[in-house]
């Protein structure tokens, strides 16, 4: 994607979560959704599913549990990360980000700006409406790694253009930062319980 489809996407999740936190870093939620776009890594590591979801999972262990050593907080680094890990499974579900796209580098620019500007009148019309609530119940970080994988390839197994693109970007992305939120504060949560003792 186009780094305006990624900002257009970040606000549209720091307009509709619940997470007041992320509302209030917002802005490095922003800078971190275009951040990928911006390394050097960029010209050689493809954002594709094969080469970097290993890289997702440990960015999204360390925003639900924290580094080895080091209180976790959520603070601007932690929602920078945060809009790097909604740009990396944007991109999984960006046609021209999967090997079976037969374009070549034109057409893989023609299509993110097909995308970009179907993205823009796509959030406005949803940003009209109610904002619905997302429901992320996952027991553990590896269920929502599975949930992740396993739409990526329902994906691949239909007929894909630019609307099925969408759907899977904001849906996607939408479950994972509220089960990011979700796991966070289980984790939290638990480690602040007391040991329950038997007499």
């Amino acid at each position: 994607m186009r780094k305006k489809s990624h900002i257009l996407l970040a606000r549209y999740i720091a307009k509709n979560t619940e997470d007041e936190e992320l509302k209030k870093h917002r802005l490095s939620f922003y800078i971190g959704s275009i951040l990928p776009d911006c390394k050097p890594s960029f010209v050689y590591k493809k954002h594709e599913i094969n080469g970097t979801f290993p890289d997702v999972k440990k960015m999204v262990n360390q925003l639900i549990f924290g580094k080895q050593q080091g209180k976790l907080t959520r603070k601007r680094r932690y929602y920078m990360n945060l809009g790097q890990v909604t740009h990396y499974v944007a991109d999984y579900f960006t046609y021209p980000h999967n090997k079976i796209y037969p374009g070549n580098l034109k057409d893989h620019c023609s299509y993110e700006e097909q995308l970009k500007r179907s993205l823009k009148n796509y959030i406005m019309s949803r940003n009209m409406e109610a904002g619905e609530k997302v429901q992320a119940d996952f027991p553990d970080a590896e269920a929502l790694y599975e949930y992740i994988l396993e739409r990526h390839k329902q994906y691949l197994g239909r007929k894909i253009n630019i609307e099925t693109d969408i759907r899977n970007i904001v849906a996607t992305n939408r479950m994972l930062v509220e089960a990011i939120a979700d796991l966070f504060y289980k984790t939290q949560h638990k480690e602040k319980m007391p040991l329950a003792v038997e007499y």
